[in-house]
């Protein structure tokens, strides 16, 4: 039935779920930072297979360096956006 679904922009084809091995690299890594106590708060935004976003987080999050943080990635994604568009 999912072959039926039609996106407002034209065909929108359902992925397969295929792991993304520099998400799991990267997971992987922040985990054993996590383990030894590097890392003791987070916050992330998540892409799924569908296109649906997500965030989470979780531990030490309450402050200014947080925010900023938060920032320098917000503008590095717009950067990323717009050098896409065409």
């Amino acid at each position: 039935m999912s072959e039926k679904v039609v996106s407002l922009r034209g065909a929108h084809p359902i992925q397969s779920a295929q792991p993304n091995m520099t998400v799991v690299e990267e997971l992987e890594r922040l985990l054993e930072a996590a383990k030894a106590g590097e890392i003791v708060g987070l916050a992330g935004t998540y892409v799924h297979k569908d296109k649906v976003v997500t965030y989470s987080y979780a531990g030490a999050v309450a402050s200014y360096g947080m925010l900023g943080g938060l920032e320098c990635v917000k503008e590095r994604l717009l950067r990323i956006a717009l050098s896409q568009e065409s």
